[in-house]
């Protein structure tokens, strides 16, 4: 068979081909890279928030007479009787949180106002009489230490406390006698944050107050001091304070 020059361009080209073919066949494969996978970012607590919160507080006061009084003992000394108070507070709170890994520290104070109050009314003869106990405002301050779950905190705290007796007693005749006390006391609470967005988170706490003893003395005015119509001897008052309370905060990451 006798091959012209154009079979055997063609046969060579063939030839060519079929070579390529073969060593592209043993070339492995090549993939496309794929997209990284992206990693969730895990919530901080650490940076500085305010607050307001609400709820309701529980005082239980103590009362002791030490005597003798302005008008010569009343109740033997030594005689006690107790107040329950109880009513809403509202307020506001400022801290900073700083997390290490799954801990979280931090300072916290808040600020609330309360109703708590106790009043009575009676009548002396023809004296009618009005009696007001009440705290009107309670502060707390201290550190605060939790474990984190992610947008989760479990926390405690525990640190100071501050709040004020205030004594109101007025009689028709125009006696008065009045009395306003600074106590300062301990703070110890629990409480479950839950961030619900990046810088907003709610939460409910329960904190424990005591505030010792203190002795007290009211004061009274001219015309009582005048007409013994109001009769009050120095007391031991012994006062402690259970809070339930709901916040929400803004965390400055």
């Amino acid at each position: 068979m006798r091959l012209t020059p154009m079979t055997c361009v063609l046969v060579v080209g063939l030839a060519v081909v079929a070579t390529q073919a073969s060593k592209a066949a043993d070339l492995p494969s090549v993939r496309p890279p794929l997209s990284p996978v992206p990693i969730a970012r895990s919530f901080s607590w650490t940076g500085f928030y305010v607050g307001g919160n609400g709820g309701w507080d529980w005082m239980h006061t103590t009362l002791t007479d030490t005597g003798p009084g302005v008008f010569g003992q009343v109740f033997p000394i030594g005689t006690s009787s107790t107040i329950k108070q109880n009513g809403v507070m509202a307020g506001a709170q400022v801290g900073y949180n700083y997390q290490i890994s799954q801990f979280v520290v931090g300072l916290e104070a808040d600020f609330d106002w309360t109703n708590a109050k106790t009043s009575q009314s009676g009548t002396l003869g023809a004296i009618s009489f009005n009696t007001s106990y009440k705290h009107d405002y309670i502060s707390t301050f201290g550190a605060r230490f939790g474990y984190a779950f992610d947008r989760a905190l479990l926390y405690g705290k525990a640190g100071g406390a501050w709040t004020r007796d205030v004594f109101d007693l007025t009689a028709s005749d125009g006696s008065a006698a009045t009395g306003r006390f600074d106590r300062w006391g301990w703070m110890v609470g629990a409480g479950l944050e839950y961030a619900i967005w990046d810088s907003i988170t709610i939460r409910a706490e329960y904190n424990y107050l005591d505030f010792g003893n203190r002795n007290e003395t009211l004061s009274f005015n001219a015309t009582d001091l005048g007409t013994g119509t109001i009769t009050a001897d120095p007391n031991d008052t012994r006062l402690h304070t259970h809070v339930l309370k709901l916040g929400l905060n803004y965390l400055f990451h």
